[in-house]
């Protein structure tokens, strides 16, 4: 799973407190020689120190002229003087303490690891602040607010602290006319700004360091809202670090690979590209959020008054967009939102990715506004850049070997929650989901198959008040379900590089272009979309192609497939779903109102729809962010479909036994290699893992709903998932997971699954890992990420907890149906009759595993509920006895393996309760 690193910037510098300010120089020569003081300064010997004889008079400051006599001017917002190795920016008097956004795109990157070109990096608002004859770059700090001139104003103003970028002191005596400031650019810029040196140290525990020696500006331009400065940034290290030494036979610890795609892991340079411009001018009316429909919000903490119900407010993030004509019912925007389709995005690829962004303009034509996105293309000879602030893009970059995605941020006002730029990235690997080789080279177990399984991006400069605001992870997930469908489809006979194929693709990018541009509009993720409509409903392209596959292209959308045999609809989401059209409205719809609060009336209206199905929403924090029994609610996930989840998991799984079945006879080309036999092999079997352990939220579930007090239809905000749902949820697992015959493979099949043989000499991670399937510990993952889940004390805390929280006649499903349940089923083979027994290496590792976690709650090693514990201790009793029926049978035969694990299962169990009374003191 590609785990995403981005620079911390302006966020980590006003968490840590990690302010740069340039030493000074110390007065006197630096040549290291020491020099015959003049005769006057031995005269000056013997004079009584701080006599107004010893008084030497202050050097005088440089003309402002004289420095910049030979430099070339570039002239905007702010002017630049650059010489042959420097940039001095001049600063008018009326420019100092008024603030500007200052936005930082990473332009280069790796490849690898997090770091990819065109990232964006985050934004502030910062002030020029004259102190003396320093100027500082203070960041400000805009999270808390009160009334100006008020008491409570005063008292914010004291309370909370801004921050230091970095100080410099002026290089000349004011402009003689201007009376403008000069400084070196180079002191604050050439400088690690985004704490790049501490992520590439994060990521490769390697201890690069700034080189600003070697570091320099590129390109310069000036307009008159905005300038855009380019930095070519050195990191540098003196040496990878050694691993330790350590007794012959004694692994090393696991340590990260250092850098691949770079010529000297010593010495990696990226492009920094600074946007310094102006705030949106008046007149942008903000717009307060509501829970129930998701957009990104600014959030303002306003101590004004303490008679509100709390003290943050909320600004929805939106584009500014007026009628030309407010009394017409449809009309063009003042100013459309454009976006530009950088000249890197394929030829092939440009029709599907405008489709995508123009989905749009059918939710702003709702509400009045024709034409409110537009897309143009961006010419091979352009003469402007797209990471200038004043272009919203969508670019195209290589990464590798990382898997494709893509990301859609925006850049907005802190004050008032407007956007005022937007540039989306497509990684050119999420074509290629159908060709790629990743698998075999970086995920040899195949168990990264959860697409959510890597850390929250940290926050970086934009919204470090706000949240994770674009924490989207599609395309990654998106990538491994349509490698998974394009082998299906190829499979049953599609032909890879056909007309079908090729509509496949084109539909698949349509969907992610809207989705990306869909935050770019202010919208979250909504996770329940997919609730929308049945596994039938799916199939009828008349209907999907009205009403989406799902409620939103904010969700995390699978492709669609049928059962073999049965009527199959359309494969993607190509147009906006019902919730899309709301989203927007609540967003962008003209209010006629003088003040946000003045709004709120008729913004209730329209979230008040949210019981309504077809609005169905929820998102990130709901459906989970890292996994684990926090994402209680088993109706919100990333990349799950239909009114009956369970209906569709099960599906998935036949659809992952199907491809297995097929893949020899239909992958297989004479000539070519067994990978993709293997890369498809293990897409299936994440798949299937995936679908499983999406449908253990069931138990122990909660639906959650956002309805507020008084919404139609009087939902409550929980409701726990009905029992009967458990246990069919129970049973799906019972017998996909955890059932002797489960994970049934052919023996030739698996040895088939072979991994590209083309070793360069740099990719040792290849070149040290199982070239063979591993395929106990790809099994055995997917199992224990289920009991994990499963036996986690959250999990069986709420289990506990329904029995209160159902209204009778409802019966709750128990922990004791849970515990009963698996354990029959992980340990079936030691309950049947006859005289043979076999237990495969499959389930004699299921079987520890379980053994494992029933200890641990025996031994009070983990913080269950007390109900657990003993449920846990009578479940041990019940399998000692069990297993030692087994083994003394008469005449029973059973392999060595076998005997030697029911009999050391034994001793573990006896152990165990035997410590456990010790500890207890019965």
């Amino acid at each position: 799973m590609r785990r995403a690193i981005f620079p911390l910037f302006v966020a980590a510098l006003l968490c840590f407190g990690s302010t740069r300010l340039p030493a000074e120089t110390p007065p006197g020569n630096n040549d290291g020689e020491r020099k015959q003081a003049p005769a006057d300064q031995k005269a000056d010997a013997g004079k009584k120190p701080g006599s107004e004889e010893q008084k030497a008079e202050p050097p005088k400051e440089k003309l402002f002229a004289d420095i910049v006599k030979e430099a070339e001017v570039i002239k905007g917002l702010f002017t630049f003087y650059k010489t042959e190795d420097k940039v001095f920016l001049e600063i008018q008097p009326d420019q100092f303490d008024k603030t500007f956004m200052l936005s930082l795109t990473c332009e280069s990157g790796l490849g690898e690891g997090g770091f990819y070109a065109d990232s964006y990096c985050g934004e502030t608002p910062f002030v020029f602040h004259k102190e003396g004859k320093t100027v500082q770059v203070i960041l400000k700090n805009t999270r808390f607010a009160a009334e100006d001139h008020s008491p409570m104003g005063r008292a914010v103003a004291h309370s909370f602290s801004d921050s230091i970028l970095g100080s410099t002191k002026r290089e000349s005596s004011p402009h003689p006319e201007r009376k403008s400031q000069l400084i070196d650019l180079g002191a604050i810029l050439l400088t690690d700004v985004p704490m790049m040196a501490y992520q590439l140290n994060e990521v490769f525990r390697i201890g690069y360091r700034y080189d600003a020696k070697n570091s320099n500006f590129g390109m310069l331009k000036a307009f008159d809202r905005n300038i855009e400065i380019e930095t070519v940034n050195h990191f540098a290290a003196e040496q990878p670090p050694l691993p330790p030494l350590l007794p012959p036979g004694v692994p090393p610890p696991p340590s990260p690979e250092p850098p691949r795609n770079v010529p000297d892991i010593r010495s990696v340079l990226f492009h920094f590209r600074y946007s310094i411009s102006e705030l949106p001018g008046p007149g942008f009316h903000p717009r307060l959020a509501d829970d129930r429909v998701g957009h990104f919000f600014t959030q303002v903490e306003d101590y004004s008054s303490d008679r509100n119900f709390e003290s943050s407010r909320r600004y929805i993030n939106r584009w500014r967009l007026e009628k030309q004509d407010p009394s017409a019912p449809l009309s063009p925007p003042k100013q459309p939102i454009v976006f530009w389709m950088e000249n890197t995005i394929p030829v092939e690829y440009r029709d599907a990715i405008r489709e995508g962004v123009l989905l749009w303009n059918k939710a702003f034509e709702r509400i009045g506004f024709r034409d409110a996105v537009q897309v143009k293309q961006q010419p091979d000879n352009a003469d402007w850049d797209p990471a200038d602030v004043r272009y919203s893009t969508l670019r195209w970059f290589a990464g590798y070997p990382d898997p494709g995605f893509a990301e859609g941020p925006s850049r907005v006002n802190p004050l008032t929650g407007e956007i005022y730029d937007a540039d989306i990235r497509f990684d050119a690997g999420m074509t290629r989901f159908f060709r790629r080789e990743i698998n075999e080279y970086v995920n040899p177990v195949g168990t990264a198959w959860m697409p959510w399984t890597k850390e929250p991006r940290k926050p970086f400069l934009a919204p470090w008040h706000n949240g994770p605001a674009e924490f989207c992870d599609l395309v990654a997930g998106a990538v491994r379900d349509s490698e998974f469908a394009f082998d299906l489809l190829t499979a049953r006979g599609m032909a890879p590089e056909g007309p079908e194929a090729n509509q496949f693709v084109h539909d698949y990018l349509v969907e992610i272009a809207a989705h990306e541009v869909g935050h770019t509009l202010g919208l979250r993720h909504n996770f329940r979309a997919s609730t929308i409509h049945t596994l039938e409903q799916a199939q009828d392209a008349t209907l999907t192609a009205k009403e989406g596959l799902t409620g939103s292209v904010m969700d995390y959308i699978p492709t669609n497939i049928s059962a073999q045999g049965q009527k199959q609809g359309q494969y993607h989401q190509t147009t906006l779903g019902p919730y899309d059209y709301w989203a927007i409205e609540y967003a962008y719809k003209p209010i006629a109102a003088n003040t946000p609060d003045e709004e709120l009336p008729e913004l209730a209206k329209i979230a008040s729809r949210a019981a309504e199905p077809q609005l169905a929403y929820d998102t990130d924090e709901d459906a989970g962010i890292g996994g684990g029994p926090f994402d209680m609610d088993p109706a919100v996930n990333r990349f799950d479909f239909g009114t009956d989840p369970l209906k569709y998991y099960a599906l998935r799984v036949k659809l992952a036994e199907e491809i297995r079945a097929n893949m020899e006879k239909k992958l297989e080309k004479p000539g070519e290699g067994y990978q993709v036999l293997r890369r498809s092999f293990s897409g299936a079997l994440g798949q299937e893992g995936y679908s499983l352990y999406l449908a253990s939220k069931f138990i122990g579930g909660v639906y959650h709903y956002r309805s507020h007090v008084g919404d139609p239809g009087n939902r409550l905000p929980f409701e726990p998932v009905p029992a009967a749902k458990q246990k069919e949820a129970l049973e799906l697992l019972r017998e996909h997971l955890f059932s002797p015959t489960a994970f049934r493979f052919s023996p030739q099949l698996l040895n088939k699954l072979a991994s590209p043989r083309h070793s360069n000499f740099v990719d040792f991670l290849a070149m040290r890992t199982r070239f063979d399937v591993p395929i106990h510990d790809m099994v055995l993952s997917l199992q224990n990420q289920v009991m994990d889940r499963l036996f986690h004390p959250l999990l069986l805390s709420r289990i506990l907890d329904s029995e209160v929280k159902l209204p009778p006649p409802a019966e709750p499903f128990s922990l004791g149906v849970l515990f009963t349940e698996l354990q029959d089923s992980i340990w079936a083979e030691t309950r049947g009759p006859g005289n043979s027994l076999t237990i495969d290496s499959y389930r004699r590792s299921l079987q520890r595993a379980h053994l494992r976690k029933m200890v641990g709650m025996v031994l009070r090693d983990s913080s269950v509920p007390e109900d657990a514990q003993t449920l846990s201790r009578q479940g041990l009793t019940s399998l000692r006895s069990q297993l030692q029926s087994t083994l003394g049978k008469p005449g029973i035969k059973m392999s060595a393996e076998t005997r030697a694990h029911l009999s050391e299962s034994v001793a573990r169990i006896d152990e165990a309760l035997k410590a456990n009374m010790q500890r207890t003191g019965f």
